[in-house]
């Protein structure tokens, strides 16, 4: 079983994501982190224990963390996820308290008292994660691995060069991808081969409970925006990057020196450059092993 804390700017496929954590008996999520990025701070956190609520899981602790990026404004996706990160959903109402500690307090905590254990699955992006590595550098050492859902080697989502992750960020994913704690970059050279139209993903309306049924609703949300945009499909970046350390079957990587770029230009850009960091790089992905995952842990569940 794979200790893991979510970091999280929970949209729809964080959404997604963290009902994938859950399902998931090989992942034991020990908590979840909240930054702004899809949307601003509060309704990510907000969203986050909404989803826990209807899935019947408000026992997992939620942490706020960055409410923006170490060193520019914030810049949302409020253009895909809607202006409550959620799309046109409505959700129930939790009445749980968010932690009273600091995300990065949290992670630098609980990564201390699980030594060499924990994965840190950041699918936001990653200012909890750099503010960890520079307050507590200590705890380097003990981090099992980062698995980032961010960049691109074959051009970006938000611009040319910057996949949206990094680009809301760039000087926090500078931090991380030079830390020297091991690192998989999970990014749109793989999740892009995992499109799914509507037919390739019935089977989970066949499945009864909270699990499956909430995915459905998210995922019904995500097809209406899409349709409002002219496209037929969806891809659930974030459940990909979430799965990297737990499937590495699915998966085709290469090792790659990565830099980030913080020019004006480029910003955000993740360039191979001699210079950098060697990192873990996702640049394949099998889609139909995913559907089949999606199926084994929705089917299996107890939601």
């Amino acid at each position: 079983m794979k200790k893991i804390i979510l970091d999280c700017d929970t949209g729809l496929d964080d959404a997604v994501a963290i009902i994938n954590a859950v399902a998931d008996k090989e992942i034991k999520l020990m908590g979840i982190t909240t930054v702004a990025g899809n949307v601003n701070l509060e309704y990510t956190t907000r969203n986050t224990l909404d989803i826990l609520y209807s899935i019947g899981e408000e026992g997992i602790g939620v942490y706020k963390g960055e409410k923006k990026p170490l060193a520019r404004e914030l810049h949302t996706a409020e253009d895909f996820h809607g202006k409550s990160g959620i799309g046109d959903l409505v959700l129930k109402r939790s009445s749980a308290d968010i932690k009273s500690i600091h995300a990065a307090e949290y992670m630098a905590k609980t990564i201390s008292d699980n030594p060499g254990e924990i994965i840190i699955a950041a699918v936001g992006p990653l200012t909890n994660v750099a503010l960890l590595l520079t307050k507590y550098p200590e705890i380097k050492k003990d981090i099992k691995e980062i698995n980032v859902m961010g960049g691109s080697l074959c051009g970006g989502n938000v611009t040319q060069f910057a996949e949206f992750n990094i680009y809301a960020d760039p000087e926090a994913a500078e931090i991380v991808f030079s830390s020297e704690v091991p690192l998989t970059m999970v990014g749109l050279d793989a999740t892009m081969k995992a499109k799914f139209q509507k037919k390739d993903l019935d089977f989970l309306r066949e499945e009864k409970n909270s699990w499956s049924s909430m995915t459905v609703k998210i995922f019904d949300s995500m097809f209406r925006i899409r349709d409002s945009q002219g496209k037929d499909f969806v891809v659930f970046h974030d459940s990909i990057a979430l799965i990297a350390s737990l499937k590495n079957e699915l998966f085709t990587f290469e090792n790659h020196p990565i830099m980030i770029s913080t020019d004006s230009k480029t910003r955000g850009e993740t360039r191979v450059h001699e210079k950098g960091q060697k990192i873990k790089v996702a640049v394949g992905f099998d889609s139909e092993g995913f559907k089949n995952y999606m199926k084994d842990i929705f089917g299996n569940s107890e939601g």
